[in-house]
């Protein structure tokens, strides 16, 4: 294993592990570090001693039989998680470089992939090639919930976002999924045409990291999706904007008279663009933002919506076509109403 500094520095080459180690985590002091190998079934625990500031190891823990996939130190550095190709998850209790077995929690069905504590350390939620996501109280190892089929294929990575409200996770079925961290209600579902090996989320619960198997790392808004009270009218409209790809102001044309449509349209990209993130959420809550042509930040546009305008005019024929259909479609819904 290789330390570096926060300038990317290396700082030093650790070796203990027999064979090639599989997972890191570090105490939020940043006064140790737990690492799990895959071939020796060990997790070994580290920390930063001596006037040189060098790294020792100070614990080896054998409590697993088989490979360790997986290890987590809770927020508070007062708890470390491991789990392995054995299917448990070994709770311990972490004091000043000290690891001591409190609980064996047991209930996945094939190796446990992930875990990751809340933001609280009330809860330790794994995820594991079951295709489960199994939440757990760490005071006692008992099992909150399990959502069995949480992918349709294995789990890969689990992470709360940090400010606790919800809990992202990714699987083998290019799919990822943001979950309601209090009811445990699905909440939105990233389709992707890759598949997500891991992934982490800024510290201002904004953004999720993910690294990919396209060979990208990318950035996604984390966003707290929920249901909106959009008219059929509306979300109609909205589709159409998804469908001709742009999500923006439309500004006047002095050439051209406005349509009823572009007025629309430029009413709802100024609610949208003005409105912030709030509006925004509520208004695109049931389009995935993997398929939309930006992504809609907290405070800003990620691109500048200039660019992003679509030339109503070298489109008359097409965009006609389009009103006359949409016109109808309103029409007959206003009838049923």
């Amino acid at each position: 294993m290789k330390v570096f500094s926060p300038s990317l520095e290396l700082v030093q080459t650790l070796v203990g592990h027999d064979g090639y180690v599989r997972c890191v985590t570090v105490t939020p002091s940043g006064s140790h570090f737990a690492s799990g190998g895959a071939l020796d079934k060990k997790v070994t625990i580290w920390s930063e001693s001596g006037e040189g500031g060098e790294w020792a190891r100070v614990q080896v823990l054998e409590d697993h039989t088989n490979a360790i996939d997986a290890v987590c130190f809770s927020p508070d550095g007062k708890q470390l998680a491991t789990g392995g190709d054995d299917k448990l998850i070994n709770l311990y209790s972490f004091n000043e470089g000290s690891a001591i077995l409190a609980h064996t929690l047991e209930g996945h069905t094939s190796f446990v992939a992930s875990l990751s504590f809340s933001p609280d350390c009330k809860t330790l939620c794994s995820g594991s090639d079951d295709h489960s996501i199994k939440f757990w109280n760490p005071a006692d190892g008992s099992l909150v919930k399990s959502i069995d089929q949480a992918h349709t294929n294995g789990v890969n990575s689990v992470s709360y976002s940090p400010n606790g409200r919800v809990l992202v996770s990714a699987g083998f079925d290019s799919t990822m999924k943001i979950w309601d961290a209090e009811t445990f209600e699905l909440k939105h579902t990233f389709e992707q045409e890759f598949d997500t090996n891991e992934l982490t989320i800024t510290a201002d619960s904004n953004y999720i990291v993910s690294a990919n198997w396209d060979k990208t790392v990318r950035i996604t808004p984390c966003r707290e999706y929920h249901l909106t009270g959009l008219t059929p009218i509306l979300n109609l409209i909205l589709h159409i904007v998804y469908k001709w790809e742009f999500v923006s102001f439309l500004e006047p044309n002095e050439n051209t008279p406005s349509s009823p449509l572009e007025k629309v349209m430029r009413l709802l990209g100024e609610c949208v663009h003005e409105g912030g993130y709030n509006v925004t959420s509520e208004i695109l809550s049931f389009l995935s933002p993997a398929h939309l042509p930006v992504q809609i930040t907290p405070t800003r546009w990620k691109s500048d919506p200039e660019k992003l305008n679509l030339v109503l005019t070298s489109k008359n024929s097409a965009l006609q076509v389009e009103n006359d259909k949409l016109r109808q479609i309103i029409a007959d819904l206003l009838q049923c109403e």
